[in-house]
């Protein structure tokens, strides 16, 4: 897991934009308590230029201390309110949380131990192997094969607390294809079929997408900031009414998601 640097938070332009109007308000409020009392700069010191220079001091204190108090606000997760559901942001590791754990896998939704067709590396592989060292493997497999026969991109199957995402689909050489488009889409009825078998526990999920998926009909892939701005997207679009919490776990690259930036998302 990366360490996590949470001075990465101050790069967010926003933040320092914010800022001042914080700021402003704070030198007003102190400055109003001050006067209560009688007291101003310009009593204080008595110079002209002394004054100025207090002032100019104040102003610049109370905007780094609103910079601080909002960093510190978001200094190593966030909170948002979407649709009235509180989705939740942090570094973390998903096979430790609670709840349903959202994983994404291929639209076979495939349980074979080979790492030629799932990479141990991804969260699928994870799961299997973690799977089969709780001497489960057979009922797993016996479960997904039961499970609906629907794989197209977007549905899932649930094992125990997992809810198994079919996030992409495979081409001939196993490799885990989709694009822009798909990706939204795929979002999109993932939020519905999660709507539909919750039943009231917490939800879990990692930043989909930001593994070994290749992405078609660009040059680039997308940043796991732009993957995460994308769910929570789809989540505030959608027409989900949940009645249970969302925590989205971050495990590598969290130095690349500047949660500050996410707060456009925060709505009731």
């Amino acid at each position: 897991m990366e360490k996590q640097n949470t001075f990465y938070q101050f790069k967010s332009k926003r933040l320092w934009k914010d800022s001042v109007a914080i700021g402003f308000a704070i030198f007003g409020v102190v400055s109003a308590i001050l006067g209560v009392f009688g007291i101003s700069f310009s009593e204080i010191s008595g110079n002209f230029w002394i004054t100025l220079l207090s002032t100019i001091a104040s102003l610049i204190f109370s905007y780094l201390v609103a910079v601080v108090w909002q960093w510190w606000n978001i200094k190593d997760n966030i909170t948002l309110k979407i649709r009235r559901i509180n989705v939740t942001i942090r570094q973390g590791d998903i096979f430790k949380e609670k709840g349903w754990k959202v994983i994404g896998v291929d639209d076979n939704f495939s349980t074979s131990e080979d790492d030629m067709i799932i990479s141990h590396s991804s969260l699928h592989g994870q799961l299997i192997k973690q799977i089969k060292q709780n001497g489960e493997i057979e009922a797993f497999k016996t479960a997904i094969s039961k499970a609906n026969n629907d794989t197209s991109l977007g549905c899932v199957k649930t094992y125990n607390d997992y809810i198994l995402l079919a996030l992409a689909r495979l081409n001939s050489d196993n490799e885990a294809h989709t694009d822009n488009t798909k990706y939204e889409n795929t979002l999109r009825k993932m939020w519905q079929e999660i709507g539909r078998i919750y039943s009231g526990k917490p939800i879990c999920l990692p930043i989909l997408g930001d593994g070994i998926i290749r992405f078609d009909g660009v040059s680039e892939k997308p940043s796991p900031f732009e993957l995460l701005r994308c769910i929570l997207c789809t989540l505030k679009t959608s027409n989900i009414q949940l009645k249970a919490p969302i925590t989205i776990v971050i495990y590598d690259r969290i130095n690349e998601i500047n949660f500050y930036n996410l707060k456009v998302f925060n709505t009731l």
